[in-house]
């Protein structure tokens, strides 16, 4: 039988207090310290040698998944991506990270789990970007890793000096539009037009009695006598 438990407000307890009902998705580009919940691997196709890894971080309530850091190109040669896995592996202290496999929601899925559970520091960038059907969306970018507190990059640790360069992606890095533009422009059939004075368009009354096709074959005949030079643009 379970046993209930009783509560004390404590440091711990605060915390917990100020993410309660806060829980949200990481929606702005950032500084961001959180624990790694899952890091598993995403293989390329058709032949594609590249390789990717997927990375969720919970940082503090605020949650990211899709955290994508490519790092094998198509041909195999290793890309930025394979220094940030580092950099990662240095923050979280984990020297060997061996591939394992297990079920995944989906299936079976290749994953890290030296790195699940790690607390890190990670810099995103927000990419605006834009769906199949046309709406808008976007997603995260890693950009650079730092040491949770100390917000010490790899590079300022190892040549001991201050920790400014998130601080300063903090203040020049912004989000970054990759959307596809809306060609509002496009004429063509069924393209909005206030010039076009077709069959109906000029129709406002909605009692009168439509011209009859006769009527209107000869309408077109007279407006194409009197503009013999127009050019509609269709091919054909």
């Amino acid at each position: 039988m379970n046993q209930p438990i009783s509560f004390t407000w404590d440091q711990q307890s605060a915390a917990a207090a100020l993410k309660a009902g806060s829980a949200a998705g990481i929606s702005e580009t950032g500084a961001y310290e959180g624990d790694i919940t899952s890091a598993v691997y995403e293989f390329g196709k058709d032949g594609s040698q590249s390789q990717a890894l997927v990375l969720s971080l919970d940082a503090d309530g605020q949650k990211a998944n899709f955290l994508r850091i490519n790092f094998l190109g198509r041909d195999g040669s290793q890309t930025f991506g394979m220094g940030l896995i580092a950099a990662i592996m240095w923050v979280a202290q984990v020297k060997n990270a061996q591939a394992q496999q297990r079920q995944g929601q989906n299936g079976p899925e290749w994953c890290l789990p030296a790195l699940e559970g790690k607390r890190v520091g990670l810099f995103l960038q927000k990419l605006l970007t834009t769906k199949q059907d046309g709406s808008d969306s976007y997603k995260f970018e890693v950009r650079h890793v730092f040491q949770p507190g100390s917000r010490l990059t790899y590079k300022e640790f190892t040549e001991k000096t201050p920790a400014e360069a998130i601080a300063a992606l903090e203040r020049t890095m912004k989000d970054k539009d990759d959307r596809k533009p809306h060609d509002s422009s496009r004429g063509g059939w069924g393209a909005h037009s206030n010039n076009n004075g077709g069959w109906g368009n000029n129709q406002t009354d909605p009692n009168s009695v439509p011209d009859s096709r006769l009527q209107q074959a000869n309408r077109q005949v007279s407006q194409s006598n009197q503009h013999p030079d127009f050019d509609d643009d269709i091919p054909f």
